[in-house]
């Protein structure tokens, strides 16, 4: 019925599918989760000054940037913010602190959202989505 050449072509089509889509799946996101995750990749490359972390937030937040709308203001927004919640005390068990718990926890945070909400308000077809 099925060879084994068959199933096999049909699951690597099928898992092709399925990496393609989450490949994109970023750019369907709302316009506060893009920026949300903006925040956090903002957070992050401000945590980590250099290296691999700083290098793919840096990546990360201008690719969350090109595909939100929001104007460039609204991401100012977040400079002072951030460094203010980085001075937040997250202390580990063995003392240091955890600046990516911080990061997740800003992006999250209802000042985050209260600064998207403020920015989306004036623009007219961002009103609408969240």
């Amino acid at each position: 019925m099925f060879t084994n050449k068959s199933v096999n072509a049909a699951i690597s089509a099928l898992l092709l599918s399925f990496s393609a889509h989450a490949d994109m799946a970023f750019k369907h996101q709302s316009g506060l989760k893009l920026f949300q995750h903006y925040a956090q990749a903002s957070c992050l490359a401000t945590a980590f000054t250099e290296g691999e972390i700083y290098d793919q937030a840096v990546s990360a937040l201008n690719g969350y940037r090109e595909f939100g709308a929001m104007p460039l203001e609204a991401y100012d927004a977040l400079i002072k913010p951030i460094q203010q919640w980085l001075q937040k005390d997250y202390a580990t068990q063995a003392g240091k602190q955890n600046n990516l718990m911080k990061c997740i926890d800003f992006a999250e945070s209802e000042l985050v959202t209260k600064i998207y909400q403020g920015y989306a308000a004036e623009l007219p077809d961002m009103s609408k989505k969240n």
